[in-house]
């Protein structure tokens, strides 16, 4: 049964096994990751179990079946403990053991060989409820790893601000939950949150659906505008939101108004590709790039795997009105391994099918991989052919490159392309100058075979 959490900084966990390498497994996993104070008490025989439990309170216990003494007396035992999560223990062939220990009431059933890093987790989600996650304040980001932290850092320090927002992510990292995050975050967090998607080769009629009185334009005017995958926008459109970023205006004669919204773009794109062919032009880019936020894609936060099946599985449970599945270790170790492609989307639909197959059941880890075996993973995007030899270029080409199409993009204005590079109109003109000279040495650097190691010591 699951404990409540308490508020009392220490917890006190009870570790039964007639194995002091499995206690050992165990102690070196909480002590490893749990933050908070831990008494924590082994026992090796039943006798010993039957002492400290009349003579002690505790919050959680591990405990094997065999040193026990078998199912009767683990049921005993959690009859005896009604406000303590108790794990059992045991092989993993004992299948028949786990589905009934579950039944009898414990909190989980350990696989052995244990994973002590696995029961600390178990054991972090248990007791730390009595602290709101940070996640909860983000619109339902979930996970604590040091990517999620950099992420929720960013949103808010960039929430505040007024300026565009850029997110840029793989399909499936939960872009839209950051657009709601940073308007959540915002000042204008009263105000509307207008969301338009942007998809698709050919959206001309978003002019209209942008800019038509009472359309989008309107509706986020004080609020949040959403551009969702704004990879590609036929030049109309273009040209509309480049007007309404820099005016503020939209509509003509009669019908011509101000409006005021915050934008926030997103895109699947990579970003040297979203201003490439094809794609936006640069000064509209240099518009909306003003705060750029990096979705991390799931392989970069496998650590927050275990929360967010727990979260799935919780909300597909209760808009199913059935009891949440729960996850073996083997079970849970499989989805850590997997590399999850279609990222928090694609396990987010994962646990719904389980959640749908195993009504508050114990999932095992041959459970998961046979359901693993019938999901059609999401399609990877084949990477480019590498080309047969890499051309690297000196930094200062790289930089006259973006600095001249910034300056072609602003037809030929010096100044303003320097304030959408964020630079100063003196720096283009010093660095333009510096460029002659540096093309002279180039021309040669390039007849001589040793100079792309020369100066790299």
């Amino acid at each position: 049964m699951a404990a409540a959490p308490r508020s009392s900084p220490a917890l006190r966990l009870l570790l039964v096994d007639a194995d002091p390498a499995a206690r050992s497994v165990l102690r070196a996993g909480l002590e490893a990751r749990i933050a908070r104070p831990l008494m924590i008490v082994e026992a090796g025989e039943p006798a010993a179990v039957r002492a400290v439990v009349g003579d002690r309170t505790f919050d959680a216990m591990a405990v094997d079946i065999g040193t026990l003494g078998g199912l009767p007396a683990f049921e005993d035992l959690v009859r005896r403990s009604p406000n303590v999560a108790v794990y059992a223990m045991g092989p993993a062939s004992d299948v028949r053991d786990a589905v009934a220990s579950v039944q009898a009431g414990a909190a989980d059933f350990l696989e052995k060989p244990l994973d002590g890093a696995a029961f600390a987790r178990r054991i972090e989600r248990l007791f730390t409820a009595v602290e709101p996650p940070a996640a909860d304040a983000f619109e339902g980001l979930v996970g604590k790893s040091q990517a999620m932290h950099t992420l929720v850092d960013q949103i808010a320090r960039i929430a505040p601000s007024t300026a565009p927002v850029f997110i840029i992510g793989d399909s499936g990292t939960g872009k839209g939950l950051v657009a709601r995050a940073v308007h959540a975050r915002s000042r204008r967090r009263s105000g509307p949150f207008v969301l338009v998607d942007c998809a698709g080769d050919d959206r001309a009629d978003l002019v209209g659906e942008l800019a038509a009185p009472g359309g989008a334009l309107d509706k986020a005017d004080g609020g949040t505008l959403v551009l969702d995958e704004i990879g590609r926008l036929p030049e109309m459109v273009q040209s509309l939101l480049l007007r309404v970023l820099e005016s503020g205006e939209v509509g003509g004669g009669a019908d011509r108004r101000k409006v005021a919204p915050r934008f926030v773009a997103t895109t699947n794109r990579r970003p040297d590709d979203v201003s490439g062919p094809g794609g936006l032009r640069p000064d509209l880019y240099f518009r909306l790039a003003v705060l750029p936020i990096r979705m991390p894609p799931l392989s970069e936060r496998r650590d927050d795997v275990p929360a967010l099946c727990d979260e799935f599985l919780r909300r597909a449970a209760r808009d199913l009105g059935v009891r949440p599945p729960r996850l073996a270790p083997g079970a849970e170790r499989l989805l850590l391994d997997r590399p999850w492609p279609g990222n928090v989307r694609e396990l987010r639909n994962f646990c719904e099918r389980l959640a749908t197959l195993h009504d508050g059941a114990l999932v095992t880890e041959d459970a998961v991989a046979d359901l693993l075996a019938t999901v059609r993973t999401a399609p990877v995007a084949a990477a480019p052919a590498a080309p047969g030899r890499i051309v690297v270029r000196p930094l200062w080409m790289e930089e006259a490159r973006i600095i001249e199409e910034a300056i072609e993009a602003f037809g030929g204005n010096v100044a303003r392309a320097a304030a959408a590079l964020e630079i100063s109109p003196s720096t283009i003109y010093r660095k333009r100058r510096g460029w002659v000279d540096d093309e002279s040495a180039a021309a040669e650097a390039a007849a001589d075979p040793v100079w792309p190691r020369a100066g790299y010591g």
